[in-house]
């Protein structure tokens, strides 16, 4: 299933503004469970991103030491 850019933006923009009010606003549990969930999801893209980085490197070196 292939989610298109509007409806992604939308999702995206509505969890941050119920994060937003349940945590900052309310400061509820709720809210600080979706904070957590958040930074979860910070930590885990980052190591990801750093991931592909490397594989990708990796690879192009490989490559070139072939050549």
């Amino acid at each position: 299933m292939k989610i298109n850019k509007k409806l992604f933006w939308i999702l995206a923009i509505l969890y941050a503004a119920i994060t937003f009010i349940l945590n900052n606003v309310l400061h509820t549990t709720i809210g600080r469970l979706l904070m957590q969930l958040s930074f979860l999801a910070l930590a885990f893209g980052l190591i990801l991103f750093i991931y592909k980085i490397l594989t990708i490197s990796i690879k192009q070196f490989i490559y070139h030491r072939k050549k």
